[in-house]
């Protein structure tokens, strides 16, 4: 299905009638002269979680992942007695 595309002056006339079309699930390709600048689609219910994530992205507040795993945290390695070595010889020093 092609997406509908509307003219920027046209779009500024009949915004509400246009806004209504994406509220209802259908995207909308902005043009200017002909040419794609910009895309409206619905962001999903606002009371789902796909909703709000979108809703978060809309306000710059959280960003997508671009695809790419993080890698996998790698132990440092000890340079003397543990952590747990210490609490337990600090503990011992009380008693």
């Amino acid at each position: 299905m092609a997406q509908k595309k509307v003219g920027t002056r046209e779009l500024k006339t009949r915004l509400g009638g246009y806004l209504q079309q994406v509220r209802e699930g259908h995207p909308l390709v902005v043009t200017d002269r002909g040419v794609p600048v910009a895309e409206l689609r619905p962001l999903g219910r606002p009371d789902t979680l796909d909703g709000k994530l979108r809703a978060l992205q809309a306000m710059g507040s959280v960003t997508w992942s671009d695809g790419h795993r993080l890698k996998p945290i790698r132990p440092l390695k000890a340079r003397g007695p543990s952590v747990a070595d210490a609490i337990v010889e600090d503990r011992d020093d009380r008693v």
